[in-house]
This record gives structure tokens, C-alpha cells and sequence, in this order.
């Protein structure tokens, strides 16, 4: 076990693994939530960025790895920038059908009540559209760790996906399967902070979720 599992941590190095998939999905939330939300909000916003991003979208983000390459070089800012390929352009498209999704009449009656534009941005909209833009963000965390490998098994000096390739021509089938593990538990931790963050920030969700099965279990039987 410890010839498989030791060279894993040892090539990879699990510092610059996890800072790479992380800077390049902070840097699309950054810009892809705010972009996504006007989007969902304003037709006119909709209207002038939605055709480049429904052509660019279909890109897929490793065909850009030479390109990359070739004005990157090999290393970190080669990878960040595919992972951000991969993943802003799907987020901004997911996060606008969020913003679309919101009942007008919910921001009818907090303008109704008195409230202006920006109280209402604050108070209703950005609630009602937060705990879903997690859970997207939930899923493309998923895209940046799958774009990371895929960069790294193209064109990479360093990194776990560089490392699987060097098992590949020497046989050794236990340390791919390793190094697969080691994504998946990666991807798991992930997955697990975005669960434990959603259920600490939106309580109220939940609360919803089970006032909303209560109502239907009290509802008359039709038999």
C-alpha cells in the first residue's frame, strides 16, 4: 500500500493541485454570478451578451489547450485558465435561468409594501436566488476538478494527471487507480464544504422544504 498510495502525494503535490482548481473558480464566481444575475434581471443585458455566450459555451475548453500553450506555456496559469474556459461560460448561462426563475410577484409585493429598488435587490432577490447559485456553484466545482485532469493529461510537467500519464507507460495500473481515488476523495471534500456552507448560510430552505412536505402529507386523500 505505501509503494501505491506514497508517489501519489509525493509528484502531485496537493497544494498547487487544489490551488489551481480553486483560484480559477474564484476568479468565474467572481465575475460569472454578478454577470449572471443582470443577465436574468435585464433583457437588454440578456440580449447583448447571451448569443457569444450560447456560441462560446459549446467550445469545448480543452480544445484550447494548445492555443494556451503556446501563449502560457506550461504550468499553473495554463491550467487556471482552461478550468476558467471550462467553467465560466456554463455558469453565467445557469446562474442568468436562476435569476430568470424568481416570481415577479414576490418583487411585486415587496415594491408594494414600499420597498425600493435596492431594498428589494437586497431583501428578496438576493435570498430567494443565493441558495440555488451555491448549488450550481456546487456542481461546477465538479467541471473545475474534471478540466484540471484533463489539462494536465494533455500538456503538463507536474500535477496528478501528468503523474497518471507516467504510470500509464510503466504499467502500473495501482497508481492510476490511485490517483483516481485521490480525485474522487478531493471531489468529495468539496462537495461536502459546499453541503455544510448551504445548510449554515440558507436555514431557511430547509425550514421551507419541510413546511412544504408537511403541507402535502395533511392534504386530503383523494382514495
Amino acid at each position: 500500500m505505501t509503494s501505491t498510495w506514497d508517489p501519489v502525494a509525493e509528484n502531485f503535490g496537493a497544494l498547487p493541485f487544489v490551488y489551481g482548481t480553486l483560484v480559477s473558480s474564484l476568479i468565474a464566481l467572481v465575475i460569472a454570478v454578478p454577470l449572471g444575475l443582470l443577465m436574468g434581471s435585464f433583457e437588454a443585458v440578456r440580449a447583448f451578451f447571451q448569443p457569444v455566450f450560447n456560441f462560446v459555451r459549446y467550445m469545448p475548453a480543452s480544445a484550447f489547450i494548445p492555443l494556451l500553450i503556446l501563449l502560457q506555456g506550461l504550468g499553473e496559469n495554463e491550467k487556471i485558465t482552461v478550468i476558467w474556459i471550462g467553467v465560466f461560460f456554463q455558469l453565467v448561462l445557469m446562474v442568468m435561468d436562476i435569476a430568470q426563475r424568481v416570481p415577479s410577484e414576490m418583487l411585486n409585493v415587496a415594491y408594494t409594501l414600499g420597498a425600493n429598488r435596492a431594498t428589494v435587490f437586497r431583501k428578496v432577490f438576493l435570498p430567494a436566488t443565493w441558495p440555488e447559485v451555491v448549488d450550481v456553484l456546487r456542481i461546477t466545482m465538479g467541471w473545475a476538478w474534471t478540466y484540471l485532469i484533463v489539462a494536465e493529461l494533455v500538456a503538463a510537467n507536474a500535477g496528478i494527471g501528468n503523474f497518471i500519464l507516467i504510470a500509464e507507460r510503466y504499467f502500473r495500473a495501482d497508481r492510476i487507480i490511485a490517483a483516481i481515488i485521490t480525485i474522487g476523495i478531493l471531489g468529495l471534500m468539496t462537495d461536502f464544504f459546499f453541503g455544510v456552507f448551504h445548510r449554515w448560510a440558507f436555514p431557511y430552505v430547509e425550514k421551507n422544504a419541510r413546511l412544504s412536505r408537511n403541507r402535502v402529507r395533511r392534504l386530503p386523500s383523494l382514495h
